[in-house]
């Protein structure tokens, strides 16, 4: 048995764990006998050497890159008998370690042990090796949505710098919202392990996640909405109604709307504040500021305004400014504040809801270089990528009165809005976008995910953004991962091609994979999509739903042979995609009942798309995020009841 020794530089966990995966991927992909060295410089003996500038010296040359903090770049180079994995930073080099292992024929298809795959090679090649990596996108990020296990979590944070991931954003000061929703499953009385958790417990399951987050030197984005909370001294978890009592005092710092001082909706976190009220502006950076201090682990800390739009403040005052004005006016006091008080600390700032109008009088101050803002197109169309000029309602953009923004529905309108902003600026924004939140319920129905990626991130570049942070649940690997895996690739600046996702297939489905992809593949062809505005699940034209239907019966043998046929570790695939063709057989139902007009038909056939969901969680819980699935059906039935009158 071959001796392979991996020198591993520095004290950083991202580049010990580098050399604790090196050892055990290449220990089971080939007869090696390998050990991990902890050394303190840079030597000459054969082996694989990790390391960041600091500790490889002159042995290599790495792509020069602005800010090695925020910034990616790695090299994975032979000199003489030794393999040296350089990185600008620890997850840099964590990053050239998978690199390499993909270079050797290892892949990770989706997050969990399960998802990985590494091939048997006779040996383990050190010679011959010069790459360089610089991902042209500084933001590469995910972030926590849906409801969400601890396991699930970790599986991501684990998954994504093995594909090029670089940021985790935990929102929320604590992220109970999305724990809770998990833990208590509301939605299906049939799991039968089900817990309220404590805010203490809540608070530890996201010091787990972080723990995991800078174990591999990943980027920390936490908070977002909840300082307005915050700042009343009120919940700021998520969007949940409080019921307490409100203290006269921090009744007048809330927002007047309509002549009232109240809890927009009953929800905290949806409630602006009076700004034109000092000691409203006071509490809400000293609540941030304090935040902060004491949470100086986080690299990104998001300050974003309530989660609801044509709530702003109306009396006298506050009517002297937009609401982007004083936004802009709160973030010109708390720039320097955090500065001085957390130098290495950045400030992310929302172009969302109302304030997706940049300020008309108040210019923001970057002079403190610590901001970056986050353009989040929510009401965005995916039937068309992001700067499509095809998405266009041909309505000129005229500035809202108070209160009375419309979200733009058409992608143009959204993308004028952002250039007005003017920021510009790819390493200080990005993309905030939800493909993974809502539109995958659509997927190969009203959207082609696959499709959408390529030409959105052409988009993001165009306008000046330097990245996405993907705002969608940890368990959209429904019915494959490849969207999920080809949006990390496309960040890291490669372009898969048609070979690329043959060979993703070919690890998920094995040898039956062209059955796979034929079958995904004319999906699309049966119904027409995309078309703008459609539901989710009523995607082939009306009174076509029948050609779906055959489509999916005559289909149906072939897959499930393929599915009886599959081994370990194709056949949880085979599987998903046998529950995908039934879950859409079910849609064609509702379609079906909703065409012809009968609103109690309709919802029936909806309830029976739900027992189904509840009844296969167990089986798909990893993939497929049932919660928003529910979640939606549920206010599908909602609408259809109103519209019946019952």
């Amino acid at each position: 048995m071959t001796m392979l020794n991996i020198h591993v530089l520095g004290e950083h966990p991202a580049v010990v764990l580098a050399g604790e995966e090196l050892r055990r991927c290449l220990t089971q992909m080939a007869e090696v006998d390998a050990q991990v060295i902890r050394e303190e410089q840079m030597g000459g003996e054969a082996g694989i050497w990790l390391g960041t500038p600091d500790a490889l010296g002159d042995a290599v040359s790495l792509p020069d890159v602005p800010d090695p903090v925020w910034d990616d770049a790695f090299c994975v180079r032979s000199i003489g008998e030794a393999l040296v994995i350089g990185g600008t930073n620890a997850r840099s080099v964590l990053m050239g370690a998978y690199e390499y292992l993909r270079e050797l024929g290892a892949e990770w298809i989706f997050p969990g042990a399960d998802g990985e795959r590494l091939p048997e090679i006779e040996e383990v090649p050190l010679s011959g090796f010069d790459l360089e990596r610089r991902p042209p996108n500084r933001h590469r990020g995910v972030c926590i949505e849906g409801a969400p296990s601890l396991e699930h979590v970790l599986d991501m944070v684990e998954w994504m710098p093995k594909v090029g991931y670089n940021a985790y954003f935990l929102q929320f000061q604590v992220a109970g919202y999305f724990w809770r929703l998990w833990y208590e499953h509301r939605l299906n009385p049939e799991w039968d392990e089900t817990r309220e958790l404590t805010e203490e417990e809540c608070e530890e399951l996201d010091r787990r996640v972080i723990l995991e987050v800078k174990r591999r030197g990943l980027l920390l984005h936490q908070v977002g909405h909840g300082w307005t909370a915050a700042a009343l001294d009120l919940p700021t978890d998520g969007w949940v109604v409080y019921e307490g009592e409100i203290a006269d005092e921090e009744r007048e710092l809330m927002a007047e709307v309509d002549g009232k001082r109240e809890l927009w909706g009953g929800i905290p976190i949806n409630t602006e504040l009076c700004y034109a009220n000092p000691e409203a502006r006071r509490r809400l950076l000293d609540a941030i500021s304090d935040w902060a201090d004491e949470h100086r682990e986080v690299d990104a800390l998001h300050f974003w305004l309530s989660d609801a739009p044509n709530n702003h403040c109306e009396c006298a005052g506050c009517s002297e400014h937009s609401p982007a004005d004083w936004y802009a006016l709160l973030t010109n006091e708390l720039s320097p504040r955090l500065a001085e008080m957390a130098p290495d600390m950045k400030i992310v700032l929302l172009a969302y809801h109302d304030l997706l109008w940049p300020p008309e009088t108040v210019e923001i101050d970057r002079g403190h270089d610590n901001l970056i803002s986050m353009f989040a197109p929510i009401s965005r169309c995916y039937a068309h990528s992001l700067a499509s000029p095809e998405c266009d309602s041909g309505e000129e953009l005229v500035r809202p009165a108070r209160n009375e923004m419309a979200m733009p529905r058409h992608n143009r309108q959204l993308v004028d809005l952002w250039e007005i902003w003017g920021w510009g600026d790819r390493d200080n924004s990005f993309c905030f976008d939800y493909h993974f939140m809502w539109p995958w319920m659509g997927d190969l129905l009203s959207i082609d995910l696959s499709s959408l990626m390529p030409r959105d991130m052409e988009d993001y570049a165009a306008l000046g953004l330097g990245g996405l942070m993907n705002c969608g649940s940890q368990r959209i690997f429904y019915p494959t991962g490849w969207p999920y895996w080809l949006t990390a690739r496309l960040l890291c600046g490669e372009q898969p091609g048609e070979e690329d996702r043959e060979q993703y297939f070919r690890l998920t489905y094995g040898d039956d994979a062209p059955t796979a992809m034929d079958f995904l593949d004319g999906i699309p062809e049966v119904t027409g999509a995309p078309r703008h505005g459609a539901d989710w699940w009523q995607q082939v034209a009306p009174g076509q739903a029948h050609r779906l239907r055959d489509y999916l019966d005559s289909s149906a043998a072939q897959i499930d042979q393929c599915a009886d046929a599959a081994d370990d570790p194709h056949e949880r695939a085979w599987r998903l995609l046998q529950h995908y063709r039934d879950l859409l057989g079910l849609f064609v139902t509702v379609q079906e009942r909703r065409e012809e007009g009968d609103a109690e038909k309709a919802i029936a056939a909806v309830e029976e798309v739900e027992d189904f969901v509840r009844g296969t969680e167990a089986e798909t819980a990893r993939a497929l995020e049932s919660f928003t699935l529910l979640k939606y059906l549920g206010r599908l039935k909602d609408r259809w009841a109103g519209e019946d009158g019952s």
